[in-house]
């Protein structure tokens, strides 16, 4: 629960709404995910209790006594070497902060509180003051790809990361090596993390919001449509962590599927390919219900797919190109022996 609570602590919209001050749109957004989930509704609390804190102390500020108070925070911070280090961000979107641990962002929401009082009042009041010091901080990187789109990037550290469409992924902008790196993903994305020895040598995290996946150095995809998380390891070797089980390893060829509030992880041998495939521009199926299928193409390319009846009992093995929906639409054509035709955001195939 910790690393989910201190994501939403790190989105500037989720504060926002939290202080009553998210636009029209924020505040509709917010009210939906409230609602989806009693859990949402304990992060909502817990997360009030540290903004709340943090507001009920802010006031017009006296410069020197901000000044200790930030000098407070920093001391208390560095006395808890057992906490991993914070990383406060003020990116393009002036994204306030991104935290590690619990402790660090209230720390972290207090330090921006504390500087943001200070940029006010040296930005307004300079007679007789020196200029703070600039420092520049590392940011959060944010990536997200629309439906049907895919985008590939590679880290300092010579990672790379392929972003299927309809997905997100979060972290920050500080991957060196030697220092962990943590990063968040929604949606689907192929990882092939380099494997560093040594002094250089770090842990490489991708949180979901089923659990947590931890690698050295592999490659493996990891998806989070249709509410569970799905990892194929395709080389090396990583770890699961739901939060209520123990670590389970997989081999290279396995498929592991878990559920938050499920306490079991479900493992099974795979042909890797029919998972990674999409990295290719194509998608591989082996006796997959065409159900499977549709699916797979909503996810993807976030049209509804709608199946005539004498299909829906039907299995796809091949391989189909899926460089675009259209690409798509032709190639199942051509395989299905069957009609396929798009009206507005419906793919209907074999309806006539």
């Amino acid at each position: 629960m910790g690393n989910r609570l201190e994501y939403l602590l790190a989105d500037r919209s989720f504060v926002l709404w939290l202080r009553d001050e998210c636009s029209v749109e924020e505040q509709k957004q917010w009210d939906r995910w409230l609602r989806e989930s009693p859990e949402h509704q304990m992060f909502v609390r817990e997360a009030k209790e540290i903004v709340m804190a943090v507001d009920d102390e802010y006031d017009i500020p006296d410069p020197r006594k901000e000044l200790e108070r930030m000098d407070r925070v920093i001391d208390e911070h560095e006395s808890r070497q057992q906490w991993e280090k914070v990383i406060f961000t003020f990116g393009r979107d002036n994204q306030p902060y991104r935290v590690i641990s619990r402790w660090s962002a209230a720390a972290a929401i207090m330090i921006a509180v504390i500087l943001g009082g200070l940029i006010g009042y040296y930005t307004n009041k300079t007679d007789g003051l020196t200029e703070p010091e600039i420092v520049e901080i590392p940011k959060i990187e944010e990536y997200h790809t629309d439906y049907g789109e895919k985008l590939t990037f590679k880290l300092s550290d010579g990672s790379r990361i392929t972003l299927n469409g309809n997905s997100s992924l979060t972290f920050s902008s500080t991957v060196e090596k030697g220092l962990n790196t943590e990063v968040r993903l929604e949606g689907e994305a192929y990882f092939n993390i380099a494997h560093l020895e040594d002094e250089d040598q770090r842990t490489f995290t991708v949180q979901t919001g089923d659990g947590s996946i931890q690698v050295l150095g592999t490659r493996f995809v990891v998806n989070t449509f249709r509410d569970e998380t799905k990892a194929v390891l395709e080389e090396g070797k990583i770890a699961i962590n739901t939060g209520s089980t123990t670590d389970y390893e997989l081999t290279p060829g396995q498929l592991a599927r878990f559920k938050s509030h499920d306490n079991k992880i479900t493992v099974k041998e795979v042909d890797t390919q029919l998972y990674t495939s999409w990295t290719e521009n194509k998608l591989i199926f082996e006796h997959a219900p065409m159900t499977a299928v549709s699916e797979r193409i909503e996810d993807i390319f976030g049209v509804e797919v709608v199946l005539g009846k004498y299909l829906k009992h039907e299995t796809l093995s091949g391989s189909i190109k899926s460089t675009s929906l259209q690409v798509l639409k032709e190639a199942l054509e051509e395989v299905l022996k069957t009609d396929i035709s798009q009206h507005e955001n419906q793919l209907l195939i074999g309806m006539k």
